[in-house]
């Protein structure tokens, strides 16, 4: 049962206290602030323990948990602010760019919080008072009301500064400030407008996306490492002009791209597949909106279920198609890629099959569609810079992905994991008269199948990368050895964009040194990637192509089993 709305918001201030007062003592001594927090962690568990009784309590911490992880959302990044407000202080010759700011460009992205959240709006005031999606509504509008909140402080914060002596351009803003060396500018575009369906977070997948705009007006895009930075500033030209990169300027390259607003025609279907996504992928309004439907009906609990899984096939069958519009993806033009994409698609007797790509700074690669007639794979913009070699062996491992039918495959499988939680429960409850006298023990049940259902999954998942990763290597004119290079020259991109990132972001004294991925890691980073995470560590899939000449088969998915626990439980 939910605590009623007084009970949440106390709980969550209990979390929100615990996360100031050691954030606090943290800048004054960083051993202090550890010890109270973890001090006052126990002292209102122990409370909330005490005040609600065992199995009760366990749901009140959940919400003092949420309400301390809402406090880190916000002030994770407040150190920044003045550390580099310190650094501006200093300057003499330093200049602030005049931003352009209108309060419509803010309710645009309330009013697209909003819809997407209304169907899981709806449900949790009038459907079901006791429904386990009601905490699954709950702690995901947690989420949201926190980031739109930073959102909202970042518009009315937000200040941009140039500094021609360092070569850098600061962005100030209290809970999101950034130091961006002019040296690393890949690229900068003006755009005519602010593109709403792109920046959002919640209409977009594989977003790297810094959204800093604080109007309607054009927009300086800037391509850093690891990410991109969106800003609407009064002279976009002029500072296009002082921050251009000098091969851009060498090229003689004029981007300038338009951007239609949302009513536009051209725009209705991208923009309907969007917030289709939205609904049905990054949130539960869509099923949420037909379960309260059927509750008001008095639909019978078969019927409820019956059409929540003719939903989901559904979402299966146009998945493709939901997840193109998502991440604007269009097909790749660049005829070193096509070309590759050809030999290794024949190779694996799947000509038919597209590549796109989509415009992000994350190097990453997926393959979508429940069958090879509806399948593409989707290579972001920044793995299409990656020398050639090594996109072949991206390619050939999403290939194997298509072949083997591995997104419907694993899509099934999470489904099955998914009703026989439910049915489990719903067996347990049948044969319980009082559920109050056996509330402990449920509790436990509960937990367990969710602590069971990611171990499950990852398991399922990681033998498909396996697989993929050395079946995909017969593809390879350069077999195992290329398809080891192509992923370890993507890990090592990879950090590079994670070192620039934390460089931009994080204070001085917060950053620390990365550690290369092909490196293995400390025994408890290795437990949670071989048991809670999709793939396996990437120096062990690196590590076992380059020593294993074996061609798939039971020797290596034997290998990936022992190694699996071996990894996971030795140092």
């Amino acid at each position: 049962m939910l605590p009623d709305l007084l009970e949440t918001i106390v709980h969550l201030l209990y979390g929100c206290i615990i996360y100031v007062i050691s954030y606090l003592l943290r800048k004054w001594n960083t051993k202090l602030g550890y010890v109270s927090e973890i001090t006052l962690a126990l002292l209102f568990s122990s409370f909330i323990f005490y005040q609600n009784g065992y199995s009760d309590g366990f749901i009140y911490i959940s919400f003092m948990s949420a309400g301390y992880l809402s406090m880190h959302l916000l002030l994770a990044d407040y150190g920044k602010f003045g550390e580099i407000k310190a650094e501006i202080n200093e300057q003499t010759a330093i200049e602030e760019i005049q931003i352009v700011r209108n309060n419509k460009r803010i309710f645009g992205d309330l009013a697209i919080s909003i819809l997407v959240f209304a169907g899981a709006t709806l449900f949790l005031i009038y459907g079901p008072e006791y429904s386990l999606l009601n905490y699954v509504i709950v702690f995901g509008m947690l989420t949201a009301i926190t980031e739109m909140i930073k959102r909202i402080i970042t518009y009315n914060t937000t200040r941009i500064y140039l500094s021609k002596e360092l070569e850098s351009l600061y962005i100030l803003s209290r809970l999101d400030s950034r130091i961006y060396p002019l040296e690393d500018i890949e690229k900068i575009t003006i755009e005519t407008g602010v593109d709403l369906l792109k920046l959002h977070p919640y209409l977009t997948l594989f977003t790297t996306n810094t959204d800093f705009t604080t109007s309607f007006d054009k927009v300086l895009r800037l391509q850093m490492p690891g990410e991109t930075v969106y800003l609407t500033i009064k002279e976009t030209e002029t500072l296009k002009a002082e921050v251009e990169p000098e091969s851009q300027i060498a090229d003689a390259i004029e981007e300038k791209v338009t951007i239609l607003p949302l009513y536009h025609k051209k725009n209705i279907k991208r923009l309907l597949g969007k917030f289709y996504f939205a609904i049905t992928v990054k949130g539960v309004s869509a099923y949420t909106s037909i379960l309260l439907l059927l509750y008001i009906i008095k639909a019978p609990v078969w019927l409820m279920v019956s059409f929540a899984i003719i939903y989901w096939l559904f979402n299966m069958y146009v998945s493709d198609r939901v997840l193109k519009v998502a991440m604007d993806a269009k097909p790749t033009k660049n005829p070193d890629v096509i070309s590759a994409a050809e030999k290794i698609f024949v190779r694996a007797g799947i000509p038919n099959v597209n590549v796109y790509e989509t415009d992000s700074a994350q190097y990453n690669g997926m393959a979508t569609g429940m069958n090879i007639g509806k399948s593409m794979v989707t290579l972001t913009s920044a793995t299409l810079t990656l020398p050639i070699e090594a996109i072949e062996g991206i390619l050939a491992h999403e290939a194997v992905h298509v072949k083997k039918r591995d997104v419907m495959w694993g899509q099934l499988c999470r489904a099955f994991l998914m009703l026989v939680v439910v049915f489990s429960l719903l067996f347990v409850l049948e044969q319980i008269e009082n559920i109050e006298d056996y509330s402990t023990p449920l509790f436990f049940i509960i937990w367990t199948l969710m602590l069971l259902f990611p171990l499950v999954q990852s398991f399922y998942l990681q033998l498909m990368e396996v697989r993929a990763d050395h079946l995909g290597a017969a593809f390879l004119d350069g077999g195992k050895r290329q398809m080891a290079d192509s992923l370890a020259t993507l890990a090592t991109r990879q950090d590079e964009a994670l070192r620039k990132a934390q460089q931009y972001s994080l204070e001085i004294r917060n950053q620390k040194e990365i550690k290369s991925s092909l490196e293995r890691s400390p025994w408890f980073y290795r437990l949670l990637e071989f048991q809670f995470m999709a793939h396996p560590p990437i120096y062990w899939r690196v590590h076992t192509l380059r020593s294993d000449r074996n061609q798939w088969g039971s020797r290596i998915w034997k290998r990936w089993l022992a190694d699996r626990f071996k990894e996971s439980f030795t140092k």
